[in-house]
C-alpha cells in the first residue's frame, strides 16, 4: 500500500477531498451527492484555469449530470457584500462520463484516496474505531503515514483551516 500511495503522490494530479458529514445533517431531505459534487466542481473551478472533463464510477450518472447542468448556469456563491452572486462553472467541457471502476486506474485511485482520507477522517475527528475488516492489517498509523504520502496531491487551497485541504460539510 505504500508504494501505491508513493505512485500517487508522483503523479502530476490534484485532488480535492469533500467530505459531508452526515453525523451533522439534521435534515432529512439533505442531497449528499449533489451537495459533494457541487462543493467539488466549485473547488476545482475557484482553483485553476483548466479545462476538465469528470468521470464517475457507474451508479449515480443522472443526479450527477443533472447537477453539473444546473450549476454551468447558476452557481450561487456567498459574498462578503452581498448574500450571493452567481458565479456560473465555464470549465467543465462535457457532461459527467460515466466508466467502471475495474476499467479505470484513475477511479481506483480516487477510491483509494477517498477510502484513506474517509478513515483518516472518522478516526481523528470522530474518534471513531477502525472497522473490524482491517483492523488487524491497517492502523491508524499506516493512515496517518498514507495520509502524508499523499499530502503533495491534495489541493490545499481548498480549505484554509485543514493541513490537508479537507473541505467538511455541513459546517
Amino acid at each position: 500500500m505504500l508504494i501505491y500511495a508513493k505512485t500517487i503522490a508522483n503523479l502530476n494530479i490534484k485532488c480535492v477531498n469533500v467530505i459531508i458529514d452526515k453525523n451533522k445533517i439534521s435534515n432529512d431531505n439533505y442531497p449528499v451527492l449533489k451537495n459533494a459534487l457541487t462543493y467539488n466542481i466549485q473547488r476545482i473551478q475557484n482553483d485553476s484555469d483548466w479545462k476538465y472533463i469528470i468521470i464517475s464510477d457507474k451508479g449515480r450518472i443522472k443526479i450527477m449530470r443533472k447537477t453539473a447542468r444546473a450549476i454551468r448556469n447558476f452557481n450561487p456563491i456567498t459574498s462578503h457584500y452581498h448574500d450571493y452572486y452567481n458565479n456560473p462553472v465555464k470549465n467543465l467541457i462535457e457532461d459527467i462520463l460515466e466508466k467502471d471502476s475495474l476499467d479505470s486506474y484513475f477511479i481506483q485511485i480516487s477510491d483509494f484516496i477517498s477510502y484513506i482520507i474517509n478513515l483518516y477522517y472518522k478516526h481523528v475527528y470522530l474518534k471513531k474505531e477502525l472497522p473490524n475488516r482491517i483492523k488487524n492489517w491497517l492502523t491508524i498509523n499506516n493512515i496517518k503515514t498514507l495520509v502524508d504520502i499523499l499530502s503533495p496531491i491534495y489541493n490545499k487551497k481548498a480549505s484554509n483551516n485543514n493541513e490537508y485541504g479537507l473541505v467538511i460539510y455541513p459546517k
